[in-house]
């Protein structure tokens, strides 16, 4: 929270329309959480004030195991249930995440430098059989 480029995610948490999921095994091990922003004052990866932006993490110890694509399902389905029509983020280029967020049927909307704004939009195929 000390740090205002992550503040903007949590603060004021929960606000309408936030929804958030935590992975716990043996104590925490991951969460992710989305929210909604406006045009004024909005996350990295804002599309659309009626879009959320998806906020992901997972222990990097515990990476590799599935946490990341299971609290992402997770989300969409949420997301989906709560009416809105996509989802978006933000991710480096280089950051390995960005093969799930692709398989999880994310596309790339806009590049600015080396940071990719994605979209996923409700409707694509269900990802609990991936």
């Amino acid at each position: 929270m000390a740090d205002p480029r992550y503040a903007m995610y949590l603060a004021g948490w929960p606000r309408q329309g936030d929804f958030g999921l935590v992975a716990e095994h043996d104590g925490l091990v991951g969460a992710a959480w989305y929210r909604t922003f406006t045009e004024a004052s909005h996350g990295y990866g804002f599309v659309a004030e009626d879009v959320p932006e998806l906020s992901i993490a997972v222990i990097a110890s515990r990476r590799h195991e599935g946490i990341g694509r299971r609290l992402i399902v997770d989300l969409v389905a949420a997301c989906v249930a709560q009416g809105y029509s996509a989802m978006s983020l933000s991710v480096r280029e280089a950051n390995p995440a960005r093969r799930l967020y692709e398989s999880a049927g994310f596309v790339v909307v806009e590049k600015q430098g080396t940071s990719w704004t994605m979209v996923r939009h409700a409707g694509r195929s269900d990802l609990r059989g991936r």
